[in-house]
This record gives structure tokens, sequence and C-alpha cells, in this order.
């Protein structure tokens, strides 16, 4: 047991280990896609505008620009050509196609951007360490510088141009309507930019970027802008559900080896319930399962020694009750009249005890073969008019006076190994003969899935709690059945094999006419099993 439970707990924590770093590894890489996405999506236009800008200027006037631009951002500008600079060619490629690229750093704190300048060979770069309000802020002073740039009347024109470039609201609101604190109401009327952070508890934080629109009463709007988070809730849930998934799947394939050893040992346990083969591979395994199926394999070559010695001890003994049957019915002979007729009735009592010595010796013998004989059934169709005519012939002379009538379709048909089926319904038909009073009923009906043969007399009946019993080899219940003639207690434990040869039952149940009905039961389809395949 110890060594089953190291092997689960190892295995338990291996899955662990591995899953905590699979998970690492895809929590990794999908932040590392989700952070690109937030920077292309949102700050794209940003980019678009600083290349646009630096590009409109020469000279002194660009290196003034990227001063006003680096100081309210705290962010450093480089210029770099296509030939000389710190980029290779595939990722140089991806500018052109692009205008800017941003590459994030192996811990993801910081990333840099690369910047292609329009209509020129030059790109710029700067290292961004912060994903939102730097890049709000500058935006926000773009979108101002873009606008600054045109007169009144193209600046509306201006605006809806800018809007199509960013994936946020860009609005222009009165200062005056604005629902801001008084500390950025001050900022704002001071001419500076104001950037704000705006917490939901229903929804992602955002900021929103506030910039005086000159000397006019209204001010330039942008957002909400989403900030970045790293474990939203949908993130969490997913991760949640792989763990679970994972964590299942890892379990299920410990556990699995275990099950099929189980399985290998409840069916061998079941074989020896049937009686089948009871040989059984050793395994070399010493954790608690193994010990098990060593003790069951050990225990089925006991039991089948015990069986082997019964069955010839069982026919032994019959064969050593042969001889002395065989000398006592021929001094019997010896002691007949000359016209063979018996004078002594105590003579003719022996010779009838003879005779039922003889039939319990055969019946003894016919119920070890068909318990240790493993049969090849032949199913074949059986048509029920024939098979009863042919069951009434043989039994017609044990009660004449008993009415029998059959219950079942015109042309039935059933699916069954003919011979033994006959003979469980000839003891079936013998015991109900032995016990009716006046009439017996033989029926059959099909389903979709089952067979269901049944006799039926209106004898005394057998009481529920024994019925089970009388499947047993050997038992009567004389108390409840007057038992008119012989009988050895065989009939219906032969019955009951072989409804198990056909993989279905036989029970007892209470007959219409107030006696006993024994139902016979077994499945339109019979699976090939250890038994013998069906025909």
């Amino acid at each position: 047991m110890r060594s089953i439970f190291i092997r689960i707990y190892v295995g338990i924590l291996l899955a662990m280990v591995a899953i905590i770093l699979l998970l690492s590894i895809a929590t990794y890489y999908t932040n590392k896609y989700r952070i690109n996405m937030h920077i292309k999506q949102n700050y794209s236009g940003t980019f678009q505008l600083i290349g646009e800008g630096v590009a409109r200027h020469h000279g002194e006037q660009r290196q003034q620009w990227l001063l006003a631009i680096e100081k309210l951002t705290d962010l450093t500008f480089k210029q770099y050509t296509f030939n000389h600079g710190p980029l290779k060619k595939a990722d140089l490629k991806r500018l052109n196609q692009q205008n800017f690229i941003f590459n994030l750093n192996a811990q993801l704190s910081e990333g840099q951007v690369f910047i292609r300048l329009p209509n020129s060979q030059n790109y710029l770069t700067t290292h961004l360490n912060d994903f939102g309000s730097s890049l709000v802020r500058i935006s926000a002073f773009l979108v101002l510088n873009e606008l600054g740039r045109h007169k009144n009347a193209q600046r509306l024109v201006t605006l809806e141009k800018l809007r199509t470039m960013f994936n946020y609201p860009i609005q222009l609101k009165s200062v005056a309507n604005l629902h801001l604190p008084s500390s950025n109401i001050r900022t704002i009327k001071k001419g500076n930019i104001a950037v704000v952070l705006k917490n939901s508890t229903r929804s992602e934080s955002s900021l929103m970027a506030y910039a005086p629109l000159g000397n006019s009463p209204y001010a330039l709007v942008l957002g909400g802008i989403s900030m970045f988070e790293w474990f939203p809730f949908p993130l969490i849930a997913t991760l949640i559900i792989i763990t679970l998934f994972l964590m299942a799947s890892s379990v299920y394939w410990l556990v699995r080896p275990l099950e099929k050893r189980l399985a290998a040992v409840d069916k061998q346990i079941e074989q020896i319930g049937h009686d089948k083969s009871l040989s059984m591979p050793t395994t070399p395994s010493h954790d608690g399962i193994g010990k098990l199926s060593n003790t069951v394999n050990s225990m089925s070559a006991r039991i089948h020694a015990l069986l082997t010695a019964q069955d010839e001890m069982i026919r032994a003994i019959s064969h050593e009750l042969r001889t002395p049957a065989t000398r006592i019915r021929f001094r019997l002979a010896m002691l007949e009249t000359p016209q063979g007729i018996t004078e002594n009735q105590h003579l003719l009592g022996i010779e009838k005890d003879l005779n039922e010595l003889e039939k319990l010796i055969d019946e003894v013998l016919t119920f070890s073969k068909l318990k240790r004989q493993s049969p090849k059934l032949f199913i074949e169709e059986i048509q029920l008019k024939e098979f009863f005519q042919q069951l009434l012939k043989n039994t017609e002379i044990i009660n004449q006076d008993i009415s029998i009538k059959f219950n079942y379709e015109n042309n039935a048909c059933c699916s069954a190994d003919k011979r033994y089926l006959f003979r469980a319904l000839e003891n079936l038909l013998i015991n109900a003969l032995k016990y009716s009073h006046q009439h017996i009923e033989i029926g059959f009906r099909v389903s979709e899935k089952m067979q269901h043969l049944w006799v039926a007399d209106d004898g005394v009946g057998i009481p529920e709690q024994q019925r089970v019993e009388l499947f047993e080899p050997f038992k009567r219940l004389d108390s409840s059945r007057d038992r008119k003639s012989g009988g050895y207690g065989l009939g219906l434990a032969i019955v009951k094999q072989i409804a198990n040869w056909h993989q279905g039952n036989v029970d007892i149940s209470d007959s219409k006419r107030g006696g006993a009905q024994i139902n016979f039961y077994w499945p339109v389809i019979i699976k090939s099993t250890g038994v013998g395949d069906a025909k």
C-alpha cells in the first residue's frame, strides 16, 4: 500500500510542477502578446504622429521639437539610418511595412519602440518603461500640436482625421462642464495636460487625458484608454479551467494503470465464480494490488484443485455405487419365479429403490458434467411450434390428466442452442407436471433485447423467501410443494446453468393460475464468451 501512496503522491507532485511550469510559460507568452496588442491598438496613432512631426522639421527645429516631447514625457529619442542602426534586416522589413515596431524585453517590464520617419531612410527609437500615463500624455500633446497647425476652419476636418487614427474617443468639451477634482481643473486652466485615472468596479480601469485648447473655454478630451492588466478575470478563469483539466488528466493517467490491474483481478474473480479458466499471469509488482493479484492467483489454483478433486470423487463414488447396485439387481433376478414374477412385495420395493438409486447416479453425473463443462453453443433459429410438439412427445407419459396450454405468436421463433434449451424446458415442464393440479401454461415472448420463456402451473406455489434456494443443487422444498413422484433437486440447478451459458437468468414468480411460474430469460444477441462462440 505504501508504494501505491508514494507512486500517486510523487506523480501528483511532478504533475503539479509540470503544470505550474507549463502555465507560467503560457502566461508569459500570452501577456507578451497582450502587451504588444495593447500598444498597437491604443498608441499606433501616437507613434505615427511622432514620425510625421519629426519628418516635418529639419535641422535645429527637429531637435527642438524632439526636446519638447522628451521634456513632456521623460522619454529619450535617438535617430538612426537604415544602414547604420541596431535593427536587423528582418526588423527593418517589418518597420517598412508597419511604420513602427515594439520589442519587449525578456522580463516584460519595458520595451523599445522603433518609429519610421515618412519618406526617408531614417527611424527613431526610444525606451518605454511605462505603458500608460506617459504615452497618454504625449498622445494629447501630439493631437493638440496637430490641431494647432491648422486654422479654425480646418481644425474640425483635422479632428475627424485624427479620430480615425486612434481606437478611443477624442472629444471637445467645455472646461466648465468637466466633472473633475479642483486640482485637475487648475492644471487645465494653467495650460497643462491633466491625466486622470478612472477606476470602476464594473469594468477595467482607464486613463483620461484633458488638454486645454489654447485660450478657448474648451478642452480636448482623450479616452478612456484602457490600462493594461496583467491578470484580468478572463485570463484567471482560463488558467483555473486549464489547471483543473490538466490535474484531472494527470490523476486519470496515474490511476488508470491501477484500475486496469484491479479490473484484471476482478475478471479473475468473476472467472472463478463462473468456474471458467482459473489461470492468471503473475505480476512482479510488490504493492497492494500486486499482492492481491498473487493471492487471488493462489486461491484460484487451490479452488481449481478442489473442484478437480470433487469431480474425480463424484465420478469415483458413482462408479463404485454402480457395482454393488448391479450385484443386488443380479441377486434379485435369482430370486424371481420361473414365470418372471417376484412373489415378495419387499423384493419389488428393493427393485424400485435400485431404479431410483441408478437414476440419482445418472443425475449426479449429468449435473457434474454440465457444471464443469464449457460447451460451445451453436445458436440457431428455433421454430417454437415443432419445438414444443417434440417436448410434449417426450413428457406425455408423466401425467396425461393435466392440460397444457401454449401462449405464443404464430410462426414464433427463438434464438438459442436447441439442445440445451430443450433440456432446460424439459426440466421445467417435468417439474410443473409433478406439482400441477389440472393446468399448465407454456409461453414465449420477445422484446427488443430479451427473449422470455415461461412455464406456469396451478399448484400450491412457492413461498417468495424460498424461491432463490430452489436453484441450488439437491435443494427440495417438499413442505411447500407436495411431491407426488421422485426428484433429487437437480433439475432447476441444471436449468440455472443453461441460463448462465446463454448469458441469461432464471427466476420464479406467481402464476396467474395460482401456482408458480418459472421464467427463463436470455438476450436476443448472445455475445461470444469463454463459454463458447455463438454460431
